[in-house]
């Protein structure tokens, strides 16, 4: 399993951001160990996540419907989830 210790725990968000990202970070956070991982994601995904503010904020920003944007994330954060659970299987301890 890969080690996870520098990873901040998704319930306590940096306070360092604006609460908006706060809020968004705790739920998902970014890590700069995503960039790799988000190099084998669809445009359209890391687009999205990378997006910060109210659902209707970023629907607006990107010409979206708002269930388009609420779709896209929801699917975009399953692939990374997914990429990020197969580096952890397959990173040596």
């Amino acid at each position: 399993m890969a080690d996870t210790t520098n990873l901040p725990h998704p319930l306590e968000p940096d306070a360092s951001l604006p609460a908006n990202r706060q809020r968004r970070q705790r739920f998902f956070p970014l890590t700069e160990q995503d960039e790799p991982l988000l190099a084998q994601l669809s445009p359209r995904y890391v687009e999205i996540l990378r997006q910060e503010g109210q659902m209707a904020d970023i629907a607006a920003r990107l010409n979206l419907p708002i269930g388009t944007v609420k779709s896209r994330l929801h699917r975009a954060r399953a692939a990374l989830a997914t990429l990020r659970r197969q580096q952890a299987s397959s990173t040596p301890q």
